[in-house]
């Protein structure tokens, strides 16, 4: 994918998960890792630093949530990554150095502008690498589990979801 609207991005596509749907067993391993950019065209609509794509993964309740899962649900459901600190690395995408938001808002004089575009703001993955390897992650758990992008997600037609349903290891 692309960072822009539909028009912007053609003949390519808005961002999307590749694949999208993934259907595995138990002990099978997933390679999570994407690439973005810092050279898309000035002006395409998009979240965070103005030219830059951005991908995270969270885990949400259902395809049709715009919100990550809340610490409460994940403690009462399964998660797809069986840590909390797998979750924050995929969360986080191994960004440093992050300000809150009453932090953004008096370095940038409650510019809202200034606070999107901050590479402190990781928030909006502004701190991230392009780059993210995951490595491979072994599945433990059988379940559908359903997962987003929270940059490229501006509750609009604009949404990066996808996913994975992992079944026995035996039918």
């Amino acid at each position: 994918g692309k960072r822009g609207n539909i028009v912007q991005t053609y003949p390519a596509t808005e961002y999307d998960f590749t694949p999208d749907i993934f259907e595995g067993r138990v002990g099978d391993y997933i390679h999570f890792q994407w690439t973005g950019c810092d050279t898309n065209p000035a002006g395409n609509a998009g979240e965070g630093t103005d030219g830059t794509d951005r991908s995270n993964i969270v885990q949400i309740t259902s395809l049709t949530d715009s919100v990550p899962a809340t610490a409460a649900w994940l403690s009462s459901n399964t998660p797809l990554f069986d840590t909390p600190a797998l979750r924050l690395n995929f969360a986080m995408i191994g960004q440093t150095g992050c300000l809150t938001m009453a932090q953004l808002l008096a370095k940038n004089n409650n510019n809202a502008g200034a606070v999107e575009q901050d590479k402190q703001n990781c928030m909006k993955l502004n701190a991230a690498s392009p780059y993210f390897d995951g490595g491979l992650i072994r599945m433990n758990t059988t379940g559908t589990f359903y997962y987003m992008n929270t940059r490229n997600n501006n509750f609009s037609n604009r949404g990066q979801k996808g996913s994975i349903a992992i079944l026995p290891l035996l039918p």
